[in-house]
């Protein structure tokens, strides 16, 4: 009797969990992980993390009353990610260290970069469903670039990705479409060979990227410390035409040379006629700023009246994104390097904003 009693204790609490964990999947809309790589926000739940930022940040508030939901998508794998280990016997292994870099948008795919801060694992790229928000699947790269910079061709599907080559040179790499849309780590677990890898001879490394008008653009550091804003046309095969580009010379502290404040900028997108950078002064606030786009400028000045407006952000922004009238923004203050450090506000979603409220 004694024996049943306790078999049935442990019949009825195997249900309970079950049971609870069928309730937490369909009334959170969320999965705990997806093949090893963390789902859930890695510090707030979705009424936390709304009521936080438009406490701090009451100026964003209207921008992010948007018809068409989401308006935040949870940064996957900061906890964990199931990569690659480096290495000649790579095997699958767990980074709780992964560090979100770059962000591009497909018709379907909110798609995020990032890279294991302890250099130990491959870099990744996450998918997830634009409609949603939810992670969908994940491409693991041959490399553990730092992945800084990604951007989406419409016309020709490549996804380009800036990376670097063995040598540590600058280069940008791209999957076509084929290869990104049937790729996915959790059916064979392996790393996902790039379909083009393009190395940039005159840049020390691309810090970000960004797509416009065919022709991809590049925002990097030569040996003098000038940033440059580099336009890459695309020639009829959907590759970028490695010399003759457009450049536009980013200017800092109003003088040529000196670009202490350049070499924060993130990422850029365009939005109409205007041209928005984003810009991290680490654990203080970031700002995105805003350009008139002529495409008749050979320098932009970032501390003189060039700006036509700026904007306060929460600290860490990384890579933004247009995409229609919405502008994506992702930050790293909820990677591990950062979670426990002493922020007003810690990130650990991609937030959409309604450009036209945000700037006019």
């Amino acid at each position: 009797m004694r024996h049943k009693t306790r078999w049935l204790l442990v019949l009825a609490a195997g249900v309970l969990v079950l049971s609870l964990g069928w309730y937490g999947y369909f009334h959170t809309g969320r999965r705990a992980n997806l093949d090893g790589t963390n789902t859930q926000a890695a510090l707030t739940t979705q009424k936390q993390f709304d009521q936080r930022i438009t406490t701090l940040y009451p100026h964003l508030k209207p921008a992010l009353d948007h018809d068409a939901k989401p308006d935040t998508s949870v940064i996957p794998g900061l906890l964990a990610t199931k990569t690659l280990t480096l290495g000649a016997h790579a095997h699958v292994g767990i980074s709780k260290t992964m560090d979100p870099q770059g962000l591009a948008l497909t018709p379907n795919y909110l798609v995020i970069s990032a890279y294991s801060r302890d250099k130990h694992y491959h870099s990744v790229l996450y998918f997830l469903d634009k409609h949603t928000g939810r992670l969908v699947k994940q491409i693991v790269l041959p490399s553990n670039s730092h992945v800084g910079g990604l951007a989406f061709d419409p016309v020709s599907k490549r996804l380009w990705i800036t990376t670097e080559t063995v040598a540590k040179k600058a280069s940008l790499s791209a999957y076509d479409a084929a290869t990104w849309q049937q790729a996915d780590f959790a059916q064979h677990h392996t790393a996902t060979k790039f379909d083009h890898v393009i190395t940039m001879p005159n840049v020390l490394r691309a810090s970000f990227i960004t797509y416009h008008n065919n022709a991809l653009y590049l925002g990097f550091f030569d040996k003098n410390a000038q940033g440059n804003f580099l336009a890459l046309p695309m020639t009829k095969r959907g590759l970028p035409e490695n010399r003759g580009g457009r450049n536009v010379v980013l200017r800092g502290d109003n003088q040529l040379g000196h670009f202490a404040t350049s070499k924060r900028l993130q990422g850029a997108t365009f939005y109409h006629g205007e041209l928005l950078f984003s810009q991290s002064y680490g654990p203080n606030p970031s700002n995105l700023l805003v350009f008139d786009n002529d495409g008749q400028r050979t320098w932009l000045d970032f501390d003189g009246d060039d700006t036509l407006k700026t904007v306060t952000m929460p600290p860490y922004m990384e890579q933004i994104a247009a995409d229609g009238e919405d502008l994506y923004v992702l930050f790293e203050s909820a990677s591990a390097k950062y979670r426990q450090a002493d922020l007003e506000f810690h990130a650990d979603r991609v937030v959409k904003l309604d450009l036209g409220q945000l700037l006019h």
